[in-house]
């Protein structure tokens, strides 16, 4: 049986979601899918795999990864309303359990998915509040929002996003589509929120990097997909949500499930 996870978690204190090497000495560096399948294992009393949506960075956040694996045989038959609260149970503070449910066989966490949306908090003035800047990351110099908007306006669309990517990837094509990329005052806080059929490696973090360029004066907006600026820090930065559509998931949680990213 296949099992379904939507996750929650803090990235401040993971080196990323996807399992490492052992350091030398054999320490494992603490990763979200580590201490997911740990907990798997001690309520299954097996080991198990999962796979998830995505691989989020060292530092980034979630708010609803999606992640599945398979019930190992002769393992206890665990109703999936129950499995949160027994996984969670198990589960450091800092990452959560949302929901569980029954998928069909053929629902890859990863190949299932027809997009993401990913928001980032930047907060605008001298300081971050301690608790709101574990997930805020600071602008201290005045941006200039319009500008911000008008080269968002420029990156939207499909394109060879290769120029926004971080060294180490090495995907089978740089082409993506950004269906959306929106900047919203809230206050004294952006909220930049970047929705897609695929990101690359550090490729929303080198967005917001290219907008506050432009929100400072240092390129202009129509030269942003020519001149990406720099990767922005991964505090701010959350996915919100992965994207499937209803046929790829199971009845249960299909209603849950968002439309596809549109391709405009």
């Amino acid at each position: 049986m296949r099992l379904k996870l939507e996750l929650a978690y803090l990235g401040s204190f993971f080196e990323g979601w996807q399992l490492q090497a052992p350091r030398e000495g054999g320490t494992l560096p603490r990763t979200v899918q580590g201490e997911i399948e740990d907990s798997l294992k001690r309520v299954y009393g097996a080991p198990i795999r999962i796979h998830g949506a995505g691989r989020t960075d060292a530092g980034v956040h979630a708010e609803a990864q999606v992640a599945h694996f398979e019930v190992p045989e002769g393992s206890p038959l665990i109703p999936s309303k129950n499995l949160p609260r027994a996984l969670n149970a198990k589960l450091p503070w800092d990452a959560r359990v949302l929901s569980v449910s029954e998928a069909n066989p053929d629902f890859h966490a990863r190949h299932s998915a027809t997009g993401k949306i990913y928001v980032y908090r930047l907060r605008r003035g001298e300081m971050l509040h301690p608790h709101r800047g574990l997930v805020e990351a600071l602008a201290g110099e005045p941006l200039d929002v319009a500008a911000m908007r008008a080269a968002a306006a420029t990156l939207v669309g499909r394109r060879d996003f290769a120029p926004f990517s971080l060294t180490g990837s090495d995907p089978a094509t740089t082409v993506r589509t950004l269906a959306r990329l929106d900047v919203e005052e809230q206050g004294t806080l952006l909220v930049i929120t970047a929705a897609g059929d695929g990101f690359l490696r550090g490729m929303v973090r080198r967005l917001v990097g290219t907008l506050r360029d432009a929100g400072r004066g240092r390129i202009r907006p129509e030269e942003a997909l020519a001149r990406p600026g720099p990767t922005a820090e991964a505090r701010g930065l959350t996915l919100e949500r992965v994207l499937y559509p209803p046929e790829a998931v199971g009845e249960e949680s299909a209603a849950r499930a968002g439309s596809p990213v549109s391709s405009g």
